[in-house]
């Protein structure tokens, strides 16, 4: 016999023993996941761009409000504000020129094939010399973006 919080007999260890189990069982039952319960795909973000030209003497650059350098190597594999900005200012140019192939396929901040890709088309814009053209934006990329 098992005796409740009062000290008074409640009732037989086999039928204890069965309503522990079932309370147990439907405990474990409602904690186990679902079997046809789906994972959520990860939501994409996208990012506007706020350009704006900004002149250093005789030259103006474009800046679309995501990161302001002109030196710091940015490539494949990386994610964030710099990101965002190298892909404002391709897509900034596919749009101006009209030319699909310096589009980054999105502003998501995640530099990956379609980015590497579309910095490589400008980079054979901007340098005739073949060993520029690496995909990452650096200091001689980044005010290419910026003027071009």
């Amino acid at each position: 016999m098992i005796r409740n919080t009062t000290g008074t007999r409640t009732g037989s260890a086999k039928l204890t023993a069965l309503v522990t189990a079932g309370v147990l069982g439907a405990s474990l039952v409602a904690m186990a996941p679902a079997a046809s319960a789906a994972v959520p795909a990860a939501a994409t973000t996208t990012y506007t761009c706020h350009y704006s030209w900004q002149s250093s003497g005789s030259v103006s650059y474009l800046y679309a409000g995501y990161s302001n350098t002109n030196t710091t190597n940015t490539k494949k594999g990386q994610t964030g504000n710099r990101v965002i900005e190298v892909q404002c200012l391709l897509t900034y140019w596919a749009n101006r020129v009209g030319d699909s192939k310096f589009d980054p396929k999105g502003i998501d901040g995640q530099f990956g094939s379609n980015t590497e890709a579309a910095v490589i088309n400008a980079q054979k814009v901007c340098f005739s010399d073949s060993s520029e053209w690496d995909g990452e934006v650096g200091p001689n990329t980044w005010p290419c973006l910026r003027v071009w």
